[in-house]
C-alpha cells in the first residue's frame, strides 16, 4: 500500500510538472499560492503599461502643441516676411517712374505740360492753374536734387509711394507723394503744393471768400499747467508752411479754441500725443520733417466777425496730414470709444 502511495505521488507529479505547478509532501497542490503570485505580477505589469503609455502621450501631445505653436509663429514670420518682401518689389517697381515723373513736373514750362505728372488730372487742372497765380512754382535744380528717403505707405485702401528730396547740401528739402494712375506713378499735386483754397496770410487779412480750405501746420498753445491740459478746451494756432523749408513757418493765427470732445478736438489731440510720443500715422517709419511740436493738418477754417473785430473758426479738421484722402489719419470711432467707454 505504502508503494501504491508512493507511485501515485509521483506521477502526480509527472502529470503536473509542465503546467509549472508543484505539489507538497502529502500531494496537495500550491495552487492558490502560484495564482496570488501571478495576479500581483500582473498587477504590477499592467500599471507599469498604464504609466509608459500616460508618460508617452503626454509627451506625444506636447510635441505636438510645440509643432503647432513653431507652426504659428512660422506663419506669422512668413506673413510678416512676404509683407517686406512686397513693399520692396513695390519699390523697385515705383521708383524709377517716381524719378522720371518728378523731373519731369518740375521742367514742364507751362501749367499744362505740369498737369501731364500728376494725379486726378482732370480735378487738378483747374485750381493747379488759379494756385500758380499768386504762388509761385518751386524753383528746385533738378540736376542737383537727390533722393534721401523712401517708403511705401498704407492710407486707408490705397497704397501710395512716399518720397524724401534734397537740393545739394543746403538747398530746398521736400516730400513728395506718388499715387498710382493711368498705369504708372503719379505725383500727388496737393501735398506737394501743400495746396490751399486761397494764401493763408491773405485770408487772415480778410480777403477772398469768407470760408476756405487749407494745407497747414498746428502747434498747441498751452501754458503748462497740468489743469489746462486735463480742461475741456484746446487751443492751438495755424501756421503756414514754407516749401523746401521744413524746419522754418510762415504768418501764424490767431489762438483757436474746439472742445477736447468734439470730433475736432479728438482728432487734434490724437495728432498732438502720436507726435509728442514719436508715433507716426499710418505706420510710417520715415520721422517727421517739421520741428518738435508741430503737426500737419488738412482744415475748413470759416472767417466772420464779432463786435467789429475779425473772428475766425475751425468748420472741420479734415485729416492730420497732407495728403489726396479723406481718411484723418486716426480712427474717430476708436477714439471715442476710448473716451467713451463704448457708450
Amino acid at each position: 500500500m505504502a508503494g501504491d502511495k508512493e507511485e501515485a505521488k509521483k506521477q502526480s507529479f509527472s502529470a503536473f510538472e509542465n503546467r509549472g505547478e508543484a505539489l507538497d509532501e502529502g500531494g496537495q497542490r500550491t495552487v492558490r499560492k502560484k495564482s496570488r503570485k501571478n495576479l500581483m505580477m500582473r498587477v504590477v505589469v499592467a500599471w507599469s503599461l498604464l504609466m509608459s503609455a500616460a508618460v508617452w502621450l503626454h509627451h506625444h501631445y506636447s510635441e505636438l502643441d510645440k509643432e503647432k505653436e513653431n507652426r504659428n509663429l512660422g506663419d506669422a514670420n512668413m506673413a510678416e516676411g512676404t509683407m517686406a518682401d512686397e513693399r520692396v518689389a513695390l519699390l523697385s517697381r515705383a521708383l524709377p517712374q517716381c524719378h522720371k515723373t518728378l523731373a519731369g513736373f518740375l521742367t514742364a514750362g507751362t501749367p499744362e505740360n505740369r498737369n501731364q505728372f500728376v494725379a486726378d488730372p482732370i480735378a487738378t487742372a483747374g485750381k493747379m492753374a488759379v494756385f500758380y497765380q499768386s504762388n509761385p512754382l518751386p524753383r528746385v535744380d533738378v540736376k542737383r536734387i537727390r533722393r534721401i528717403g523712401q517708403e511705401p505707405v498704407k492710407a486707408g485702401d490705397e497704397w501710395v509711394v512716399e518720397t524724401r528730396w534734397k537740393e545739394g547740401d543746403d538747398g530746398a528739402e521736400f516730400d513728395a507723394v506718388f499715387r498710382r494712375g493711368s498705369g504708372t506713378w503719379m505725383l500727388d499735386w496737393d501735398h506737394f503744393s501743400r495746396y490751399s483754397e486761397y494764401p493763408w496770410a491773405l485770408f487772415l487779412a480778410g480777403e477772398g471768400s469768407d470760408e476756405a480750405e487749407f494745407r497747414l501746420l498746428a502747434r498747441m498753445v498751452s501754458s503748462g499747467d497740468e489743469a489746462e491740459r486735463r480742461g475741456s478746451r484746446l487751443r492751438f494756432v495755424l501756421l503756414s508752411p514754407e516749401f523746401g523749408k521744413p524746419s522754418k513757418t510762415g504768418v501764424s493765427s490767431p489762438e483757436f479754441v474746439v472742445a477736447r470732445r468734439s470730433d475736432e478736438g479728438l482728432l487734434l489731440e490724437a495728432a498732438f500725443n502720436a507726435r509728442q510720443d514719436g508715433e507716426l500715422l499710418f505706420g510710417r517709419s520715415m520721422k517727421a520733417m517739421e520741428p518738435e511740436g508741430l503737426i500737419r493738418v488738412r482744415v475748413r477754417v470759416k472767417r466772420g466777425e464779432l463786435g467789429g473785430v475779425r473772428s475766425f473758426d475751425i468748420e472741420k479738421i479734415i485729416a492730420c496730414h497732407w495728403m489726396t484722402s479723406e481718411v484723418p489719419g486716426f480712427n474717430l470711432d476708436e477714439l471715442k470709444d476710448d473716451l467713451f467707454g463704448g457708450f
